[in-house]
């Protein structure tokens, strides 16, 4: 897909701003070029709305644009996955983790793990002098509303630290909780790409309740190729 790079210098120092072109893989809008400013970005939508789908398309940008990348995804690097992983190695504790904690809490465990990893891409990035996606999905699933702020003020804190140590750092998530959501965060709509801001629990429930009908699939055509 095609794919197009901006930078925005602001006076008192570089501040870098990626326009990306998001195509549509399964019939979910029209395509739109999404705007990412360095810091936290949440993208916002329902279930199956396409947010693991743009976060798989900005990890094709990174790689194509020489752009560090480190993500995680509870899908992919949690639940058995991370059980069997505990299991082989050895890990006790993770193990018993996964057989004994809530939803929220093994998820809490599993990506406090790889906090050092997040940590150390970071700061190959910096030392590269190269900008870094770091993208997030799933990682709020069954959190309740104390984990959740705990998750907001952690993603918080790895933005300011590396917005003051100079690195250029784009953290997007795939969000479904609205602590993570709120106003101020920079949210973005998945399904146009448009920026939006919620203010009360209420505005961002009355989003994600009315999506399909606001936002609606595009209606599906004869012999068309699907990404597989």
């Amino acid at each position: 897909f095609t794919i197009s790079r901006q930078a925005k210098r602001f006076e008192g120092g570089k501040i870098m701003s990626l326009k990306i072109k998001i195509e549509d893989w399964y019939n979910l809008h029209k395509g739109f070029q999404l705007t990412l400013e360095p810091g936290y970005t949440a993208l916002v939508g329902p279930n199956g709305a396409g947010k693991t789908t743009i976060l798989s398309q900005l990890q094709e940008y990174a790689k194509e644009n020489g752009i560090s990348v480190w993500e995680y995804s509870n899908l992919r690097d949690g639940g058995h996955v991370a059980a069997n992983q505990y299991m082989f190695s050895g890990n006790i504790e993770g193990f018993a983790a996964s057989t004994t904690c809530s939803e929220g809490e093994y998820l809490a465990y599993n990506f406090a793990n790889q906090v050092k990893a997040m940590a150390q891409a970071v700061k190959q990035a910096g030392s590269a002098k190269q900008p870094i996606l770091i993208l997030l999905d799933a990682i709020d699933s069954g959190a309740s509303i104390d984990r959740a702020r705990e998750l907001m003020g952690f993603l918080n804190k790895v933005c300011d630290m590396e917005f003051k140590n100079g690195v250029e750092l784009y953290l997007v998530m795939a969000v479904n909780h609205y602590e993570l959501a709120k106003a101020p965060t920079n949210c973005i709509n998945v399904r146009t790409g448009a920026s939006i801001r919620f203010d009360s629990y209420d505005a961002y429930a009355d989003f994600i309740c009315s999506f399909e009908d606001r936002y609606s699939r595009l209606p599906e055509k004869k012999n068309e190729r699907k990404r597989p």
